[in-house]
């Protein structure tokens, strides 16, 4: 997110927003994938882009106590990132698809202690959005190509008695909002696992930590 992001005060969609503000939003950067680390470099596949990136994505990464250097090694960059002290703890990570092919509109939720990452996919499939991103890039999208792009989430937020509470978005008007609870997501899982059926479902992906048992199942 830019930091000089224009005020989005009284906007509650994309179809509210002004050009200005939908070109704002063109500015910010969000991914979902999984991390592969080789030694010293980590390698991010992206399951999900917010900007439909086409390159490679790989670093040098550099460990100093709660300090991480991440170093370009095919590009230039630096980026230095902190451990957050309440990100200690239980993690685990989920993920739903929100069509039988078990590819459209994937979203995941991932928690680090107290905070969590809520990522969503566009509803445009790839080739569509990837042909709307051009034609954004040529300034001759309509103003419906730029609304269908853009209709992407990845929020931040942090876990309070179960529920977790959005603080920083790529859509500003979600910040503020309620993005779970800990209980109704532990229903659906525990569900998900007796039942097999087709329902959009959040399931725990494998190997991402243990999710923590839902009170109704806990009794």
């Amino acid at each position: 997110m830019p930091a000089d992001r224009p005020d989005f005060s009284g906007v509650q969609s994309l179809g509210e927003c002004s050009d200005v503000q939908l070109r704002a939003l063109l500015l910010q950067e969000a991914f979902c994938g999984v991390t592969i680390v080789e030694e010293d470099v980590c390698r991010w596949f992206r399951q999900i882009d917010y900007r439909l990136r086409e390159s490679d994505d790989f670093g040098q990464m550099v460990f100093n106590g709660d300090d991480v250097e991440e170093i370009g090694i095919a590009t230039d960059y630096y980026e230095l990132w902190h451990k957050l002290p309440d990100s200690v703890g239980q993690s685990f990570a989920l993920e739903r698809v929100d069509n039988a092919d078990g590819e459209h509109q994937k979203a995941y939720l991932c928690v680090a202690g107290d905070y969590f990452i809520y990522t969503r996919n566009r509803s445009m499939w790839t080739s569509p959005a990837v042909r709307a991103r051009r034609k954004i890039e040529q300034g001759i999208a309509s103003r419906f190509e730029m609304e269908s792009f853009l209709d992407f989430e990845s929020s931040f937020g942090k876990i309070a008695a179960g529920v977790g509470t959005i603080t920083m978005s790529n859509l500003p008007w979600r910040e503020g909002s309620t993005a779970f609870d800990i209980n109704q997501l532990g229903a659906e899982i525990y569900d998900a696992a007796r039942v097999d059926d087709s329902r959009e479902r959040w399931s725990l992906i494998t190997g991402s930590g243990d999710f923590p048992i839902p009170k109704a199942q806990a009794a």
